[in-house]
């Protein structure tokens, strides 16, 4: 079975989790801007990875525009892999039949473009100026404050034994 894993990374942490994944599983790792439908239609299975942005999967409008024959998805994001946050990822990204996988990742600002590092300064001083905080809010203005790197490898294993079996 040939398979390939595409993806698209703002700060570099879907690049390595896709990295991870093609390392895994003896294939290629390529971003989604260097290969087309056609490429893409070769593979028996393609494994996309792009990062959240308000909870939206960059890219993954495209991947699901281009019926493939065996598509696996995985996000990447700064919040914690909850089972409540995977199922609305899932849902607002209607991947209700697609296998779909979450990874937190974190935040490098030092890659990011002006206007997202603003509007993510931004949001975080608005969570400081709540009253009342939830936890998601506690969780958020301590995760926006700087820098962080919360990958790991081993969270692929579930996507490359799905892929395997």
């Amino acid at each position: 079975m040939s398979t390939i894993v595409v993806y698209q990374s703002e700060t570099g942490f879907t690049k390595k989790y896709a990295e991870w994944i093609a390392e895994a599983l003896d294939c290629e790792a390529v971003p989604f801007k260097k290969v087309n439908e056609t490429k893409l239609k070769d593979y028996d299975k393609v494994i996309y990875g792009g990062w959240l942005m308000g909870g939206a999967i960059v890219g993954v409008e495209k991947i699901k525009a281009m019926n493939l024959k065996d598509v696996v998805v995985f996000a990447t994001g700064a919040s914690p892999a909850m089972e409540e946050l995977v199922q609305a990822i899932r849902v607002q990204n209607h991947l209700e039949d697609v296998p779909f996988f979450y990874f937190e990742s974190g935040i490098n600002y030092e890659k990011m473009g002006f206007m997202k590092r603003s509007m993510l300064k931004m949001v975080r001083k608005n969570i400081m100026k709540k009253p009342d905080k939830t936890e998601s809010d506690k969780f958020m203005e301590k995760a926006l404050e700087k820098s962080y790197d919360n990958t790991n490898k081993e969270a692929i294993n579930g996507l490359v034994e799905s892929v395997k079996a």
